[in-house]
């Protein structure tokens, strides 16, 4: 009876033992290589709308010009020469500069890989005669972060006639 307790339990386990999976092992070294194209983004607005109050813009034409009303007094004694039945005077030019600089901080950004130097450059695209001496702020050095920069131009205020003036200009970055 011993004996055919142990035929029986062999043959029961023998199917067990024929099913367990048999480990086996394979390995591979793979390298990939990725070729990146060299690439600038530029980013910038297409629109920039400034509106100025008095008291910001009168202060560029006067220095003595402290309110928005612009009311500048001139507390001098002043001599003059009758002529014809007038008195010819003469007021004093109080003026602050005749061209302001507008800076536009943070008005273009740039992204590059693959360059090792940057040249932004600006070109003016027929901005009316107040705007003048336009510039970029130089980012040189690449980056895939976000570097961002102004642009600066002069105001020639004799030559302001309209109650707006336009700047317009293109942006352009350069890898190397």
């Amino acid at each position: 009876m011993k004996y055919l307790k142990r035929t029986a339990l062999t043959f029961g386990l023998l199917p067990a033992l024929m099913a367990a999976p048999v480990t086996n092992a394979a390995s591979l070294d793979v390298d990939v290589d990725i070729d990146l194209p060299n690439v600038v983004i530029l980013y910038g607005y297409t629109d920039i709308d400034l509106t100025m109050t008095a008291d910001q813009f009168g202060p560029l034409v006067d220095a003595s010009c402290t309110t928005d009303d612009c009311s500048v007094a001139d507390n001098t004694t002043q001599s003059g020469v009758l002529n014809n039945g007038t008195v010819d005077l003469a007021f004093t030019n109080n003026a602050a500069g005749t061209n302001p600089t507008i800076t536009l901080n943070n008005s273009w950004g740039v992204r590059s890989f693959g360059y090792t130097s940057l040249a932004p450059t600006i070109t003016d695209n027929g901005s009316d005669a107040p705007v003048g001496n336009l510039a970029i702020e130089q980012i040189t050095t690449p980056s895939p972060s976000l570097q961002t920069g102004s642009v600066s131009f002069d105001l020639d205020l004799s030559q302001i006639s309209t109650d707006s003036v336009r700047a317009s200009y293109t942006i352009t970055v350069t890898g190397s």
